[in-house]
């Protein structure tokens, strides 16, 4: 190679100016402590690794202008002061739009024209190095305010870099695919570089990986763009304009969109999107500001977390309305049923309100401590225009409630059959209604598993607890001649006992068969 260690100084060196971190210090493994983007930040490090010192060279240098990476500028360029009252231009940015700007490039110390065969040289190698994932900048330098502009920059070189990908963000992709969530990767890098990154996240999952440069942005009419974005996963050399031109764009087309950002360029985007999400940690304080999650550990796995949480939240709101319906409709329908077949009420105002005491409010509430299903993350999102209830919902919850209704029925009509008309045989149906419906809860934990499928659902000590202690309570009632006269009941012999238990529990064993029966659909977004 004509390249020495004095050519490579001079490439750190003007990179390393070319940035706005900042070392205050250094950390406790004694490395330096280096404050700005994660990409100067390495870029400065390796600068720092070569003996260069960079607080030098910033007072050799003062710098006097910076113009940053804009939509029609795909580099960065600062200016400092230099000897005899010159400009040094530092650029470092996008490699072919840096190499456009170079007139000539630096060879052991000397400048030399650059022909086209080394101009296509640097393009190969700038592609062999994109292609394999690495983040390419081309940097460059020039003596005068102008240089850039007028195309008479030196060329020093190329810098690549690794950007890792996390552990656990490939199986976090593959999770949220299975969760009916598109992930959409959009960076400023090269296209190649994306597509790279892209095909190891797999974020096209089974399908063809595609992938567009988001300088053909601005020539996109709406109607179009809105047309791409749905089957883009990839938007490459984006600009802070560009991102909330895409967010904007995949809100357009019926998308509940989430960002994930940590960066002053980030913040119209995350403020744009539905649902912004920034770095706790390296995040700056715009984007902490405009978002509505902040990521305090800047991990992304919490965000399967939260999306677990938050589905989960919805389940258990939707557990517990649907059990208080399902348990109130059944009061209503066994009253209005043993009064259409001329029976008398099978229950009284205190046995009534006895109920609504025992079986809605403990195990009501510890419905809605559920932790999330194991397979959660395994369904589509639901549409956030639908009702909290569908038709189906409602008619699931009428079944629930008929067949609680039933069972109560039969416990009133074996009492008739055996006792006749009177206390012994309505305190039969009221206790079978109140286990009934106690049992109920338990089918409530979910609309995919079986009560009695233990070990399907994760437990719920505050649900069992509540439902014992109520299942106890109860049982007192049908032995206790005391408590049974203060609600208007009657304790029961061995016979009305079993015949209670027996069909509230036979309640519950075929609302869950019909439950394992019916085919469960849930709606995408």
């Amino acid at each position: 190679s004509r390249r020495d260690a004095g050519d490579v100084r001079a490439l750190l060196s003007t990179a390393a100016l070319c940035s706005e971190v900042e070392v205050n210090g250094a950390n406790g493994d004694g490395t330096p402590l280096l404050e700005g983007s994660p990409t100067e930040a390495a870029i400065v490090r390796l600068a720092l690794g070569e003996g260069i010192d960079l607080n030098k060279l910033r007072k050799r240098h003062p710098r006097i202008d910076i113009a940053y990476r804009s939509d029609t500028r795909l580099y960065m360029q600062t200016q400092h002061t230099a000897p005899g009252d010159d400009v040094l231009t530092a650029v470092k940015g996008s490699p072919m739009e840096v190499l456009a700007l170079c007139a000539d490039r630096l060879v052991r110390g000397n400048r030399e024209p650059l022909t086209d065969d080394e101009r296509r040289e640097v393009e190969r190698a700038n592609e062999r190095m994109a292609g394999d994932g690495l983040r390419v900048l081309g940097v460059a330098r020039g003596d005068g305010p102008h240089a850039a502009d007028e195309g008479r920059l030196t060329w020093l070189g190329l810098l690549a870099m690794e950007d890792p990908i996390r552990p656990g963000v490939i199986e976090l992709i593959a999770r949220f695919q299975r969760s009916g969530i598109e992930t959409v990767m959009i960076t400023g890098d090269q296209s190649a570089t994306a597509y790279a990154v892209a095909r190891k996240l797999n974020l096209s999952g089974d399908g063809a990986l595609s992938i567009l440069d988001s300088t053909q942005l601005p020539s996109l009419d709406p109607q179009m763009l809105q047309a791409l974005v749905g089957k883009t996963h990839v938007f490459a050399r984006v600009s802070p304009a560009h991102k909330l031109q895409i967010v904007e764009a995949l809100k357009a087309t019926g998308r509940v969109v989430a960002m994930t950002g940590d960066g002053v360029n980030d913040g119209p985007a995350l403020k744009a999107a539905d649902i912004g999400i920034a770095m706790g940690g390296s995040g700056t304080d715009v984007a902490r500001d405009v978002a509505d999650v902040i990521l305090e550990q800047d991990d992304l796995q919490t965000l399967a977390q939260s999306l677990a949480d938050g589905r989960s939240i919805g389940d258990n709101i939707s557990k517990s309305v649907s059990f208080f319906l399902a348990t109130n409709f059944s009061e209503i329908m066994l009253m209005l049923s043993a009064l259409a077949v001329g029976l008398d009420a099978p229950l009284n105002p205190r046995q009534l309100l006895w109920i609504n005491l025992i079986s809605d409010i403990f195990p009501g509430l510890a419905l809605s401590q559920e932790a999330p299903e194991a397979d959660i993350l395994d369904r589509p999102p639901k549409n956030p225009d639908a009702p909290l209830f569908s038709i189906s919902d409602y008619k699931r919850m009428s079944v629930s409630s008929a067949i609680i209704t039933a069972a109560s029925l039969a416990a009133y009509g074996l009492g008739v059959a055996r006792y006749g008309r009177g206390e012994q045989a309505q305190s039969m149906a009221f206790q079978s209604l109140t286990v009934g419906q106690l049992l109920h809860a338990l089918s409530c934990r979910s609309q995919r598993h079986a009560a009695l499928d233990f070990g399907a659902l994760p437990p719920n000590r505050s649900l069992f607890a509540a439902v014992g202690g109520s299942l106890a309570l109860q049982g007192v009632t049908m032995i206790a001649p005391g408590l049974a006269r203060l609600i208007g009941s009657a304790p029961l012999t061995p016979y009305g006992v079993l015949a209670s238990v027996g069909t509230a529990a036979a309640s519950l064993i075929i609302n869950d068969a019909v439950k394992i029966a019916r085919p469960t659909t849930t709606k995408e977004s």
